[in-house]
């Protein structure tokens, strides 16, 4: 991979040199390849060629050497044979006479060190010189002796370390025959095999410079070598000389390697006729090669003198053969220049041989072409701009005209379904609401999958409460999923943070998505919403989260689940018929996941459900947040009861009682909990209030009969749909009431409120309080409207705040109801006759600056669904947005976000 890697980036260094240069290098290249070629195949040739004359010439002299040490140990060997021949067979027995016939042996004297004659039996009868205590000595067990009794013939002990010359030393053993060739005895030499005309001149011998001769037995042990301390030491077994190793096992001849010293060198070897023992010889590498190496570099030196010659000579023919190409270029750059400049460009003349007349052929057939493309590329530039600036107006007036009677549609219905009327005519109205809401999600996804086509969908990132978005999402659809019999549960993990920065509207657009396609495709069973933590976060920046739907329904077979993200597409096209839809939702909440950073993903199997899971990346906030209510320390470990039939509603509750610090104790139903032992224990009770066989009613009842409401207080739990009055509360002696999926601090809050003997009954999580609403009573409001039926719906939902309203048409008008008067806030309209709703909050904000004015909050009120427009609005001075079709739940929420911002704002100035 390093190699490819390499390679590739020479080849793009390549490329940013000129033509010239490159053909300059390339052809260097290929001559210092082809002199390299040759020198490297002639270098081997003659290296192989020396190799073979060395290895020759080394064998030649090591074999002389060993015919002449062998000559010398025959010719040892065959004087003390004459002698035994000789020796009369009648003085065997005679001692006397055999010791005077040694000491006459003078030439056997001057070879041999000491003479022996022994009897058949290898006793030692005489020896000369004598030595006392030797004769009449057993050496019958000797290898000499045991040689000549077994063959006859003269034989050559074993070498041994002489004791009194500590040189090596062997005996000579040959047979003493009669007349009749019977052996009658046997005679013995002592052989010093270091005397000079023997083997004393293999250790001082040098073979070269360096090089040196050895001498083995076949047992290998050293017999001479030039290092003293070597002799009659064994070379090890299996060493790492392994030419000697191939010597051992019959090689003759010269290989290279180590001997077990480490030098590298050439080995010769020679096996000995006489008494098979091996003679070596030793030469270094270096000294056997040095004239290679010498060779080598006169080479080299060869082919770099040709290479300095052969440089300029290609230098010079590339430059003049790539001289044309310097000269189109340098007008074809020109020629650029002028058209960049948007000068008149005339053809390039023809120039250099047939190649570069094709290139200048085919630049000024270029430059015709590309004036052309200009020309045409400027006019359809100038089309498309008109069409998307068209296409854009289009996307804002649609969104403007269709929200505006939708939200007198929506908002009329509302207003009419709260007065009284009959059964019927609450029955058509309610069908008037819920397709007019049908209505408007399919608009909704029509004209974001618009923006998105157009690329003119961003996102709104700011400061909110992801704890209270997911809450109002999912309270949102429990009426739905209340309706269906469905369990709505809400899981966010304790260490999910509440205040984030990020887009709420498109997240809580997905969540709300795809919760309601749960709840759509679930007949029975319960919808699961939990939002965690990403385990292993790509960065550590920000805060990546986990949110996954699971849901019993219908389920998605394994080959459609990958085509339900594409546009106007289902499962099945039976689906659309069966539960609606437009096919457009789920791709919107792919393209709004990965616009956040995250990417969605579902695993179901049919008839068993399916889970949605989809990643996004929130940013940290970087100011301290408001902190978040806290469980008294005194109720800290308190036993709670907690009551439902749904073992994940109670899995849940539990962990959330757990992490705010109570100790839970669960029951799934009412007889469980009549007969459960820590029933006596428990502090308080938190009653699902639908339950099969015995509802949550009856369980209070029949709890009331044990406890009082001071002993045991009781918060009922149940869906948006299933909350009752106070004075229902108070009746039935209920504490509170909370609605599912229950948000963690209305919990802490109303734990707080009971567990410290407030018996007040509560109910939390769906309407401002009293205390909330009496603080609104008769403060005035400034709408800033221009179409009468929205002047209608915003007055009465204001009026039913307990704010008093009054009333502008357009911008110019609110601009005089603020000279006129004091407001607590404005409603403002953004598209207005005579003057807009933007251009009047810049008109206030000046006059509150000129004039040293409070500032007054300014909420936008507008049917502008392109994201973007709440910076606008922001920039323009505004403090809050509300989209059409109004809802009374958002616009309450949204007067109280403004409100306490800006008392905060004052208390801290």
């Amino acid at each position: 991979m390093h190699r490819l890697f390499s390679t590739r980036k020479r080849a793009g260094t390549m490329k940013h040199l000129s033509i010239k240069l490159q053909l300059t290098l390339s052809a260097i290249a290929l001559g210092m390849a082809l002199l390299l070629a040759q020198l490297v195949l002639q270098f081997q040739v003659l290296r192989s060629d020396i190799v073979h004359r060395i290895e020759k010439n080394e064998f030649r002299q090591l074999t002389e050497f060993a015919k002449n040490l062998d000559d010398r140990l025959e010719d040892s060997v065959a004087m003390l044979s004459s002698v035994g021949m000789n020796l009369p067979a009648e003085d065997m027995t005679d001692l006397r006479k055999l010791e005077k016939l040694l000491q006459r042996e003078h030439a056997l004297l001057n070879v041999y060190d000491d003479l022996y004659i022994f009897d058949l039996k290898g006793v030692l009868l005489v020896d000369w010189p004598v030595k006392t205590g030797r004769r009449s000595l057993d050496m019958s067990s000797r290898d000499y002796i045991q040689g000549v009794l077994r063959t006859h013939e003269p034989v050559i002990s074993k070498p041994i370390l002489g004791k009194a010359t500590k040189q090596p030393i062997v005996v000579v053993a040959v047979p003493i025959l009669d007349k009749n060739n019977h052996m009658i005895g046997i005679m013995g030499g002592v052989l010093n095999l270091y005397k000079p005309n023997l083997l004393g001149a293999i250790a001082a011998k040098k073979n070269g410079q360096d090089g040196y001769y050895f001498l083995v037995t076949k047992d290998r042990m050293r017999i001479a070598h030039p290092d003293p301390s070597l002799v009659f030491k064994v070379v090890p077994e299996r060493s790492s000389n392994l030419p000697f190793e191939n010597a051992l096992q019959g090689f003759e001849g010269t290989q290279e390697g180590f001997n077990t010293r480490g030098l590298k060198a050439l080995f010769t070897f020679k096996r000995m006729e006489i008494t098979d023992w091996i003679l070596g010889s030793v030469i270094p590498s270096s000294e056997a090669f040095s004239p290679i190496d010498d060779l080598y570099q006169r080479m080299l030196i060869v082919t770099a003198l040709l290479m300095l010659v052969i440089i300029p000579l290609l230098w010079g023919f590339v430059a003049k053969l790539v001289s044309p190409l310097g000269q189109l270029a340098q007008a074809m750059h020109d020629k650029a220049m002028q058209m960049r400049d948007g000068k008149h460009a005339t053809p390039i003349d023809e120039i250099g041989g047939k190649e570069i007349k094709t290139v200048v052929h085919a630049f000024n057939e270029f430059m015709v072409a590309r004036l052309k493309a200009e020309k045409d590329l400027s006019i359809a530039r100038d089309a498309a701009q008109a069409a998307n600036e068209s296409k854009s107006n289009f996307l804002a007036n649609m969104s403007h005209e269709i929200r505006t009677p939708m939200n007198g549609i929506l908002g009329m219905t509302e207003l009419c379904l709260q007065t009284q009327m009959t059964e019927e005519q609450r029955s058509y109205l309610e069908m008037v609401s819920v397709s007019a809401n049908s209505l408007l999600v399919v608009i909704n996804d029509i004209l974001d999958f618009s923006k998105i086509e157009a690329r003119k969908l961003y996102l709104d990132p700011h400061e909110f409460s992801l704890h209270g978005l997911i809450r109002q999402a999912t309270r949102t659809l429990s009426l739905r999923a209340s309706e269906k019999e469905l369990e709505l549960v809400c899981d966010i993990a304790a260490d999910v943070p509440d205040r984030v920065v990020g887009d709420p509207l498109r997240l809580q657009q997905v969540i709300s998505n795809l919760l309601g396609n749960a709840i759509k495709f679930t007949a029975q069973g319960e919808i699961m919403l939990t939002v965690e933590n990403m385990p292993s976060a790509p960065t550590s920046e920000g805060v990546w989260l986990v949110v996954r739907i699971k849901d019993t329904g219908i389920g998605i077979s394994q080959d459609k689940q990958a085509m339900i993200f594409d546009v106007f597409t289902q499962a099945d096209s039976s689906t659309a018929r069966r539960y609606g839809g437009s096919g457009l939702g789920l791709a919107i909440s792919r393209s709004l996941v990965e616009m956040m950073g995250g990417e969605i993903q579902v695993h179901s199997q049919m008839g068993k459900g399916s889970t949605f899971t989809f990643t996004t990346h929130l940013q940290q906030v970087n100011v301290a947040a408001v902190s978040s209510p806290q469980l008294q320390s005194e109720l800290l470990g308190k036993t709670v009861l907690v009551v439902d039939d749904v073992a994940s509603s109670r899995r849940v509750l539990a962990n959330r009682l757990t992490s705010i610090g109570l100790h839970p104790v669960v029951c799934d139903g009412a007889a469980q909990t009549m007969h459960s032992p820590q029933l006596v224990q428990a502090k308080l009770a938190l009653i699902d209030a639908n339950m099969p066989d015995i509802d949550g009613y009856a369980l209070v009842a029949q709890l009331r009969n044990l406890y009082s409401s001071q002993q045991l207080p009781i918060i009922l739990v149940g869906a948006l749909s299933e909350q009752i009055s106070q004075e229902q509360l108070t009746q039935l002696d209920i504490q509170g009431f909370l609605i599912k999926p229950i948000d963690v601090a209305e919990l802490i809050t109303l734990c707080n409120r009971l567990l410290s003997h407030s018996t007040v009954p509560q109910r939390v999580g769906h309407t401002l309080s009293s205390e909330q609403e009496l603080t609104h009573v008769s403060r005035p409001v400034l709408l800033v409207e221009d179409m009468p039926i929205n002047q209608t719906l915003q007055s009465i939902l204001l009026t039913r705040m307990g704010y008093e309203v009054t009333l502008a048409n357009n911008g110019v008008e609110g601009l005089d109801a603020f000279m006129n008067a004091e407001f607590d806030f404005i409603l403002m309209d953004i598209q207005m006759p005579e003057m807009g709703g933007i251009e009047a909050t810049q008109r206030i904000r000046e006059l509150e600056q000129a004039r040293y004015l409070k500032r007054t909050p300014i909420i936008a009120v507008t049917a502008n669904a392109l994201v973007g427009d709440r910076e606008l609005y922001f920039n323009s001075g505004m403090d809050g947005y509300v989209s059409k079709p109004l809802t009374l739940e958002a616009l309450k929420t949204e007067i109280q976000t403004v409100l306490t911002h800006a008392k905060l704002k004052e208390l801290a100035c």
